[in-house]
């Protein structure tokens, strides 16, 4: 009935059907009509609301994971999405279940999701931990992981965060690097994964592997750069100091 009215003037559908109205009634089926307008102006089309969505960067989390492996991608992020130097992005932190999860380190950081309710992702990071078997042997976080790399457009991993990639499948073929010595049981388990030991942020094709540790922060950056470009990656490096880090220490981002 409100779409009906409000292709037709409140006048001559007053008259169409022969009530004597008040006013108040005149005003009543105006204010469905502006109500009904104001919906599909602010609540948008469903295909023009879906231009609105961010592009959803999820970083795994799970007990256990080394802090700066996952730490690196959120400040990183997080200071150029906070700092306006990207729009239109938004990171997550997804685990096996919403809540806190507790580091290697005893720092104690907050899941937004659990693998049941996370939406679906552009980007996801993926650290590590000394006991990798517990996070491969979680069967529905690894079907998560498969998942969403699957149809993700770029998808990374720190230190030993390669293992779970490789095991989805995604990694063969493809050049990649792991923690210094975890190379070995990386190639025994998946001989097709292409590894480049000497490496420690390596970039091929939609994929960014790197040592962990610190260099999550390069890794960080340089996924940053590969998603948005080499200006907006150099601000937030900046604005992070790793820049003045690598000057003042005679190092390179490489």
């Amino acid at each position: 009935m409100i779409s009906r009215y409000c292709h037709t003037s409140p006048s001559r559908f007053l008259l169409r059907s022969g009530l004597h109205t008040s006013l108040f009634e005149h005003a009543r089926v105006l204010a469905l009509c502006f109500a009904t307008l104001t919906a599909i102006v602010v609540g948008g089309h469903p295909a023009l609301a879906n231009e609105d969505t961010p592009q959803r960067i999820g970083v795994m989390l799970f007990d256990g994971v080394l802090t700066s492996d996952v730490v690196a991608p959120l400040e990183v992020f997080g200071v150029a999405i906070e700092n306006e130097i990207i729009e239109g992005y938004e990171i997550i932190t997804i685990a096996p279940e919403a809540g806190l999860v507790t580091t290697h380190e005893g720092l104690t950081l907050q899941a937004d999701f659990g693998i049941e309710d996370a939406p679906d992702l552009d980007v996801i990071i993926v650290g590590s931990r000394y006991d990798m078997d517990p996070v491969l042997d979680d069967q529905d976080f690894m079907a998560f992981v498969t998942k969403q790399a699957a149809q993700a457009d770029w998808i990374a991993s720190n230190c030993s965060g390669a293992y779970v990639l490789a095991a989805t499948g995604l990694l063969n073929g493809v050049n990649v690097t792991t923690y210094p010595g975890g190379e070995v049981w990386l190639k025994l388990n998946h001989p097709r994964v292409r590894i480049d030991i000497d490496a420690t942020v390596v970039v091929d094709q939609n994929v960014v592997t790197s040592n962990g540790s610190l260099v999550s922060y390069a890794a960080a950056i340089e996924l940053l750069k590969n998603i948005v470009g080499p200006e907006q990656s150099q601000e937030a490096a900046d604005t992070i100091y790793f820049t003045r880090l690598l000057e003042r220490h005679g190092l390179s981002n490489s």
